[in-house]
């Protein structure tokens, strides 16, 4: 049975060396695979500004090969999904390469097609017979390590033709044709040639897939290339129907059991008696997986960082899958049946599948959606915090897929260089910022017009508003979007120069605007076009007399985009830094912008976590995103992501400061807020219905047993009698050890209960009386000797540690008598730590369960908190925000509808000023300007006859200029950002140099060897990566350079992403280091 599993472990692992030993096959699978087309957006942009530079820098770089330069905006891809807006950077790469190797590399074979070239049967093999199966024969076939050959016979020709299952990576890349086992077995070689980290499924039901470490989401993806799809763990068991009992996961250097991945049933009877045909119990399964990982990893000399890679993975992996065993559902139902393969060979495996999605009868629900869609919640400060303010609205012409080094989105409003909106096709992108401060306020994406004024009606007088409104006739929803009612229309009336008519208007394809609401001054513009080469650019003089007085506002479980650099050495040292609290490192910060950071004006705030540096963020850092990282720790502490940036004083609440922990105590365990769910039934069976427990006068009182193991973590059994020396010798020593952690843990804790071994009630009573625990009540003989046979206790003393959700043993009686000897002779300290050590050994899923209740306890407090803190921040910042909205008869001071009372001269003047603006509107779109005057003379009669919705604005105060030109590209050439690090390091070129030099490191370690995962990803905190990024500007300089950084639950991580041309991104780091060096 256990030789079973073993042999096909063995056989897995067989199959994960393979990708690893033909080095020359990895460089040719890399070479063949058409980067380019797959994933344009994170190549051709890149590769564009790197020829740029290298054609601009490089002698006879005119002679260079320029093909297929683009900068990825309409680059098109065949493995173009809907859903790949959901996946980031190297993600992406693999979702692209899943399904390219299904459509573009891979051949299904039912059968063979006929040997014979003379034939005229069908390619697809459908006239072969199935013959039987042989053994290898020819070299062909043993060279590729063919473990057998089918035999077919044509019908038509009668000609013999062999289907060899090669197991050999480079047979299979040369025939390019099989079943799942081929398929699976070179797509793990196509991700190792890339540089994934890989890993071979085996599913004892006859299947094979792969799956890949997700650096970005420190996690394993399934991708089955059979199917062309990635991370579907639900496909087999719900899609397919499949009765799952074994899926084993093998790399060259470890092995794994990861059938609780795909399946939602793992401790069913039925799921559980197909199990037992390879292995007796659990425990067993457990330890043959524990002893060949070991001997793996042993035999390949595993360094210690990629063992420490391993124990951790192998840790998050054990907590997710006690979590999803508990929750027993999936999150996202698959209901399709297996793609691959024909129809008869699917029905005789089971694999069809239940294909449809809804009950007879029940109709299919049209998608909801919101009519609105953040952008980001909070508000932003840009760092130009002086008198002018620019706002530049434009179509995005690249991607809708986020960025692969930041994973920001196109931006189609920019407000002093922070992206305030993103491209929203069919959407109205609206941008509130202070005129006061330049504060980018609020930021929202509507469905229609109508909702856009429902919001603008609740903005304050005064503000900066700034419009983007992308029409796509093509898509569904583009009439929706452009209607707007009579209601909406006069919300809209406060919009001063905003024109409604061109809003409807199908022949634009775009409409830009910013303006004032509630005044109409002269920079205000209203563009609507079809030419997506046009943007609008409003500079601003705003009036401020005074400085904004500015504070950190706190986001909690919040990220950065990306960073910009970590807190000078001179401030505090980096290693003070991993080890400082969240007020230690606020008192950092302050010291430094007190310092002269302050002058340093791109420095908006910082974000920082337990453990971590505290990295100073800019502009780039926006939008902010919420960080899914939650900790486990029974002891509370910072370790959370948090980002603090300044805001003006009226958006942060009055309460919203770091304070300074209170000195930690002797007690470093925090009880828990909420209740265990110990096994009752099961300890009741075990003990009986009654314990003996002390009373405060040390009197042995009978309590039920589960009132008195309430709220227990852990029981230990101590079987034990006063006619045994060693007994007596250990009971002391028992004694104090169960006194130290009641200090510690009162609740939640450790309970003991004495299971006596003694001749008669006597020796019981007045061994026990010496104990302050609990014990089994003497007449409970019977009990007492069916404990000892369940955790096979064969003498005394013994002490056996009980998980209390689920009665499995923690620590056997062979070890605990020994450790605990130990811990007491170290003294309190040991004791404490030996129990938590204790906490960290119980199973998988007990520690799932409480991590659900923990959380679910975190997030009502918290949730009590937020609501606390939103409340504050309402109360302070509702007037500032928002205005109270007048009834429908009211109206503004301000607006006053036009009148044919009002005086002659005044309505002229208006009337003369109006079509002044609408001259100006019509001639930029390109109208003759006698055609134009006329125009805008009949538009602003019509205007002055329907004054509903016309309404008279003052200009305001607020001084600017508007000018329609070209997109601008933006200044991110790599020239422009080392011009801007070099500023930022008071014009040192030696620190480029130095960064470059320290980054061509880390690039050229990847092209010694790109298909090796291990030098790709690296903490920003890492000793050596720190001169990076210690260096102000450097981040920012090597994201253009084409690393990508992205955060993780431990630091932030640079990465060299999997589709980089090495080659290329090398000649610029030395061309730049020629001239840096010199």
């Amino acid at each position: 049975m256990a030789s079973d599993l073993h042999r096909r472990i063995e056989s897995a692992i067989r199959t994960a060396k393979q990708w690893e030993s033909d080095k020359a096959l990895l460089a040719k699978i890399r070479a063949s695979i058409p980067l380019k087309e797959l994933v344009p957006e994170l190549v051709c942009e890149a590769e564009a500004r790197w020829r740029s530079y290298l054609n601009d820098n490089t002698a006879g770089a005119a002679e260079k090969e320029a093909t297929g330069e683009c900068d990825g905006a309409n680059c098109k891809t065949s493995c173009f999904r809907d859903d790949d807006a959901d996946w980031e950077g190297d993600d992406l790469l693999l979702k692209r390469l899943t399904l390219y190797f299904k459509q573009e590399v891979m051949v299904w074979c039912n059968q063979p097609p006929c040997s014979n070239p003379n034939c005229k049967g069908n390619e697809d093999g459908k006239q072969m017979e199935y013959k039987g199966v042989r053994g290898p024969e020819t070299e062909e076939e043993k060279s590729g390590g063919a473990g057998k050959v089918e035999v077919y016979s044509c019908k038509l020709c009668s000609t013999e033709t062999t289907f060899p299952r090669f197991n050999s990576p480079r047979a299979l890349f040369e025939s390019r044709r099989g079943r799942c086992g081929e398929f699976a077995n070179l797509f793990g070689t196509y991700c190792r040639a890339l540089g994934f980290d890989a890993r071979f499924i085996r599913d004892f039901t006859d299947h094979v897939w792969v799956e890949v470490w997700s650096a970005r989401q420190q996690r394993w993806l399934h991708a089955d290339s059979c199917e062309g799809l990635i991370d579907r763990p639900n496909m087999y068991e719900q899609g397919w129907g499949k009765k799952l009992n074994y899926c084993i996961g093998a790399t060259h250097d470890s092995v794994a059991d990861v059938t609780r991945r795909y399946t939602r049933k793992f401790y069913s009877d039925d799921f559980q008696a197909r199990r037992r045909e390879y292995a007796p119990d659990e425990n067993t399964s457990d330890r043959i997986f524990l002893q060949m990982g070991g001997a793996l990893r042993q035999m390949n000399n595993v360094g210690k960082g990629r063992l420490e890679d391993l124990e951790k993975r192998e840790k998050t992996e054990a907590k997710f899958f006690g979590t999803v065993q508990l929750s027993g559902v999936w999150d996202v139902d698959y209901r399709e049946g297996r793609i691959s393969g024909s129809i008869a060979w699917k029905a005789a495996r089971h694999e069809l599948g239940d294909n449809t999605t809804k009950e007879e009868g029940e109709e299919k629900k049209d998608d909801i959606k919101e009519d609105t869609q953040t952008f980001f919640v909070e508000s932003v400060y840009p760092s130009s915090r002086h008198k002018d303010l620019t706002i530049i609205v434009q179509p995005s012409m690249s991607s809708n897929v986020p960025s692969p080094t930041t994973n920001t989105h196109p931006e189609c409003i920019i407000v002093s260089g922070v992206p305030a909106a993103r491209t929203m096709t069919n959407g109205i992108s609206v941008v509130i910022v202070d005129e006061a401060s330049g504060c980018i306020l609020q930021s929202a994406a509507y469905s229609n017009w109508s909702t856009v004024g429902c919001f603008l009606d609740t903005v304050p007088d005064g503000r900066i508003i700034a419009i983007c409104f992308i029409r796509d006739d093509e898509q569904d929803g583009s009439k929706t979007v452009s209607s707007i009612d009579d209601s909406a229309s006069k919300k809209l009336g406060r919009i001063g120069g905003f024109d409604i008519e061109a809003a409807t208007m199908s022949t634009n394809s775009w409409l830009f605007y910013v303006g004032q609401l509630n005044y109409h001054p002269k920079w205000a513009t209203c563009l609507a076009s079809s030419d997506s080469k046009q943007s609008i650019k409003v500079s601003l003089q705003l009036n401020i007399t005074s400085p904004v007085k500015a504070r950190l506002r706190s986001e909690v479980n919040t990220v950065p985009a990306v960073v910009s650099t970590r807190l000078p050495e001179s401030t505090m040292p980096l290693k003070t830094q991993l080890v400082a609290s969240s007020f230690q490192k606020r008192v950092a910060f302050n010291a430094y912008m007190e310092n002269g950071g302050s002058q340093n004006s791109t420095v908006t705030g910082y974000t920082t976590r337990h453990g971590a540096p505290i990295y100073l963020i800019d502009d780039t850092a926006f939008p902010f995103q919420k960080s899914d990282g939650q900790t486990h720790d029974p002891i509370p502490n910072d370790s959370s992501w948090a980002t603090y940036h300044f805001l003006p004083d009226s958006l942060v609440p009055d309460d919203d400061e770091v304070i300074e922990e209170k000195a930690a105590s002797a007690n470093k365990y925090s009880t828990p807020k909420f209740d265990i769910p110990i096994a009752e039934d099961y300890f009741t069976g075990l003990l009986g219905t009654q314990l003996l427990v002390k009373n405060a006068a040390s009197t042995p009182t009978p309590m039920d047993t589960a009132s008195a193991l309430a709220n227990t973590r852990l029981i230990a059994l101590y079987f034990s009698a006063q006619w045994c020396g060693p007994c007596r010798g250990f009971t002391p020593l028992l004694i104090e050890f169960y006194n130290v952690l009641k200090e510690t843990a009162p609740s939640h804790g450790l309970e003991l209960i004495f299971v006596s071994s003694d001749r008669d009630e006597g020796q019981f009573q007045q061994y026990y009386g010496k104990m302050p625990f609990m014990a089994l009540p003497f007449s409970n003989r019977a009990l007492a000797q069916q404990a000892k046979s369940v955790f096979g206790v064969r003498g005394v003393p013994s002490l056996v540690v009980i998980d209390s959700l689920s009665g499995q043993i923690v620590i056997p009686p062979d070890e605990s008598r020994r450790v605990v000897h130990q811990a007491c002779q170290r003294g309190d300290e040991a004791i404490e730590s030996l129990f938590q050590s204790w906490l960290g050994r119980v199973p998988a899923e007990s520690v799932s369960m409480l991590d659900i209740l923990s959380l679910s306890c975190q997030e009502a407090v918290e949730g009590a908190g937020e609501a606390d803190k939103t409340a504050a921040t309402n109360i302070k910042a509702e007037g500032y925000l928002k205005r109270e909205v007048p009834d429908g008869n009211e109206q503004d001071e301000k607006a006053k509808p036009l009148s044919p009372v009002d005086s002659t001269a005044r309505a002229n003047e208006l009337f003369a000023a109006r079509v002044e603006e609408l001259f100006m509107q019509l001639k930029a779109k390109g109208m003759d300007p006698n055609a134009a005057a006329t125009e805008a003379i009949n538009q602003a009669s019509a205007e002055q006859k329907n004054p509903s919705t016309s309404i008279e604005l003052e200009e305001g105060s607020l001084q600017g200029t508007c000018k329609i030109s070209a997109v601008e590209a933006g200044n991110k050439t790599i020239e422009a950002i080392i011009e801007k690090t070099c500023l930022l390091n008071g014009g040192d070129e030696t620190k480029i140099a130095n960064v470059l030099s320290t980054a061509k490191k880390y690039v050229a370690n990847v092209q010694k060897d790109p298909s090796n995962p291990r030098f790709r990803n690296f903490r920003l905190s890492n000793k050596v990566f720190d001169r990076i990024t210690s260096t102000p500007g450097s981040v920012e300089l090597l994201v253009n350079l084409g690393f990508a950084i992205f955060h993780s639950d431990v630091d932030f991580v640079a990465s060299i992403p999997l589709s980089v041309d090495l080659a290329l991104m090398n000649e610029v780091f030395d061309n730049l280091l020629a001239k840096y060096n010199s």
